[in-house]
């Protein structure tokens, strides 16, 4: 006997995907209400660290205390990040969206929190609210307006919605604007695997514009010899960074980069990698190279199996001293966890202070940037660092993490 499916049959196909799509939205809203009462409860903490201080600061602080509420601020910060293994700067972009959110577009934030809205678009209507003039019927109609489109529509088509009904209700002419936002100019870097990184310039769009053209010109001057193998985009990318660096002009800089090699892979009897310092894994190869050819990188040979430092390169020992060269290529970055400011930027802290019976050695020693290195004194956050050198760090709420490990 044969038996057909019906449409109430789990085992139908129809039935299956029915479920999965009902699963998938079902989901996405979940996403989305998670994503939205993790923000608010961030903005939460962060507004009690600024009425209570003494929280994170202790009980002498006050709220009435502009630098007690700033460091209670920067501590529970910090305590948030650690704790849910995100960046200092997401934290703080996280409460600046709940701000903003609650303050200018009260309607949009409901939805968020209902799951309605995803976290992309939410962060969009936020960016965009912040730029808007601080007058209550602009603000209300960009809510009104931006609302429904942010249920609906897929981040990019939304951000382009978005864009133009800010653009709309901006009383403020675009010159006027643009001319501020030239002061935000800045450039970004960002390692990638295999050897390679991302540059990234936010530049005014005359100037992108007139560089790209430049690079195009240049490519398609170059792609015309039969002889050229390079792509576009190969030739593009190589006219840039002849740009940037100078080459073949005055205009050279000169720069000092440190690389951890291991002693093996000098040797050409392993293809470990070795670590450029600032950026991070790199193949045996180039390190290879680089220590051989490149006058302005200084080389570090560990032990093949411990990691051992074996030897300094003293050849080209100007500033800082051995110790901390050594310091720099182990820290690599501030040791405070998540924090990613390379070490050569940072102050070289003794954990436990000089005026405490603290020396000065390599195991009472560690990188901290500024903003952490003031934290560790001016509120309560303490740190410990063990005889093998491990650090670990205590939050003034008692959660406790250990520095993030090397990159070797």
């Amino acid at each position: 006997m044969v038996t057909f499916p019906t449409a109430l049959d789990p085992a139908s196909p129809d039935v299956r995907v029915e479920f999965g799509l009902a699963e998938a939205e079902f989901a996405r809203q979940s996403i989305n209400r998670a994503t939205a009462a993790q923000i608010a409860a961030i903005h939460g903490v962060l507004r009690e660290a600024r009425e209570t201080p003494r929280i994170y600061v202790g009980p002498h602080a006050l709220s009435s205390n502009r630098e007690h509420v700033e460091f209670a601020e920067r501590a529970a910060i910090a305590d948030l990040a650690v704790r849910l293994s995100v960046s200092e700067n997401t934290i703080r972009a996280f409460d600046a969206q709940a701000t903003t959110m609650i303050m200018r577009t009260p309607r949009t934030w409901s939805a968020f929190r209902g799951g309605q809205v995803s976290p992309a678009n939410a962060r969009v209507v936020a960016e965009l609210a912040a730029t808007l003039p601080d007058d209550d019927a602009v603000l209300k109609q960009f809510d009104d307006a931006v609302t429904t489109p942010a249920r609906d529509l897929a981040p990019a088509r939304f951000s382009t919605r978005a864009r133009g009904i800010r653009e709309r209700l901006h009383a403020e002419a675009a010159s006027e604007r643009h001319a501020r936002r030239v002061d935000d100019r800045r450039v970004r870097f960002t390692p990638d695997v295999d050897g390679m990184a991302w540059i990234e310039a936010f530049v005014p769009g005359d100037v992108a514009t007139r560089l790209m053209a430049h690079l195009d010109a240049t490519a398609f001057a170059l792609a015309s010899n039969p002889a050229e193998e390079r792509t576009m985009d190969q030739l593009r990318t190589d006219e840039l960074c002849k740009l940037l660096l100078g080459d073949g002009t005055s205009t050279r800089v000169g720069v000092r980069v440190g690389v951890v090699v291991p002693v093996m892979t000098l040797l050409g009897l392993s293809e470990e990698p070795a670590i450029l310092d600032g950026y991070g894994p790199i193949d045996a190869a180039t390190a290879r190279r680089l220590t051989a050819e490149a006058p302005s990188f200084y080389r570090v040979l560990t032990h093949p199996i411990t990691g051992t430092v074996l030897d300094l390169d003293r050849v080209t020992l100007r500033v800082p001293a051995d110790m901390k060269r050594w310091l720099q290529l182990r820290d690599q970055v501030c040791t405070f966890p998540g924090c990613g400011r390379r070490a050569a930027r940072c102050d070289l802290d003794h954990t436990v202070d000089r005026q405490f019976g603290g020396t000065t050695k390599v195991t009472n020693l560690s990188h901290l940037c500024r903003k952490h290195h003031r934290a560790k004194h001016m509120t309560r956050w303490k740190v410990a660092q063990s005889r093998d050198g491990t650090i670990e760090w205590t939050s003034p709420t008692g959660f406790v993490r250990a520095a993030d490990p090397p990159p070797f």
